[in-house]
């Protein structure tokens, strides 16, 4: 074989290793391009009972692409679009990093339970575009308010009940008891609330997320909070009827002028109303040593206290 020929394959060899090289190349950044383009879009039930999701892959126009599907019928038969019927999307404008969506004063006709769905939908939807970082909802020229009329104000994803570093799989609604306190800090009072929530958290949790939460997330002006917002679960279980709750060292802080006993049982008096449950056991990283706060001893069983209610 001649110089020259030896010459010529190695260049054809050379440019055929370089174009499949390209192509592979090609290859996985198309897959990673349609990973990084999948966005989660979330309808209601035609019950209004809970949320449930379709994955799409939207490559531009992510904001407009995102509100026309939550317009459009979605391909499950058992789902609605949220921007439908009395949902009538009029604008929409950019503030810093802030959605502000418009609608007609329809809106105001959804009923309770209905509307915070739809709002959930919504809101899980969109604030997965790039730079939005919050949205508020403006009806009718006014800033939604909640049913005690205080305005809702910026919404993000935290904004609802969600089983943080969980996969969101689908939100419902459910009834719960919570014990907030009063403005003295020295009793509990009795809340029925209707929550949204993420179907993958235990109704344990939910009920002690939602009292770290405070009254503020279940629209109750007139209750005041019992824990710490820095508090952590670290988790909740329940065994023989007792439950066993789990914080983090913050739920020692004191934000709040509340006595102990009141930040206790409002923690055992909302998980006894759960069904399945008897007594309760706090631990502070997994430690029942000590006490809870200033006198109330961990390692104790604590059953429902009528004398702190209001």
């Amino acid at each position: 074989m001649s110089r020259y020929m030896r010459h010529n394959r190695i260049t054809h060899i050379t440019v055929l290793i370089f174009t499949v090289i390209m192509l592979v190349s090609g290859c996985g950044a198309s897959h990673d391009d349609e990973q990084n383009n999948r966005y989660k879009v979330y309808y209601t039930d035609t019950d209004y009972t809970m949320l449930q999701s379709e994955e799409k892959v939207i490559v531009e126009d992510v904001q407009d692409t995102l509100i026309s599907l939550l317009s459009s019928q979605p391909s499950s038969a058992g789902s609605a679009a949220p921007i439908s019927g009395d949902v009538n999307l009029t604008g929409r404008r950019m503030q810093d990093d802030t959605l502000i969506l418009d609608f007609a004063g329809e809106y105001k006709k959804l009923g309770r339970t209905e509307e915070v769905l739809i709002r959930a939908a919504i809101v899980e939807t969109l604030i997965q575009c790039p730079d939005v970082n919050f949205l508020t909802f403006v009806i009718d020229g006014e800033e939604l308010a909640d049913s005690a009329g205080n305005p809702v104000g910026a919404m993000s994803g935290d904004s609802f009940i969600t089983n943080t570093g969980e996969e969101l799989n689908a939100y419902a609604r459910t009834n719960v008891t919570l014990y907030f306190t009063d403005v003295t800090g020295t009793g509990l009072k009795r809340y029925d609330e209707d929550i949204v929530y993420t179907s993958n958290m235990s109704m344990e949790k939910l009920v002690v997320e939602t009292l770290i939460n405070g009254p503020a997330a279940v629209n109750e002006p007139n209750a005041y909070p019992t824990i710490s917002p820095d508090a952590k679960v670290l988790s909740v279980t329940v065994k023989d009827r007792i439950a066993y709750v789990n914080f983090d060292e913050a739920v020692r802080e004191k934000p709040y002028s509340v006595q102990e006993e009141v930040v206790l049982y409002s923690v055992v008096d909302s998980l006894v109303a759960l069904p399945g449950i008897d007594k309760v056991q706090i631990s502070v990283e997994g430690s029942t040593e000590g006490v809870f706060l200033d006198h109330m001893k961990l390692d104790e069983l604590y059953e429902r206290s009528d004398e702190m209610n209001i």
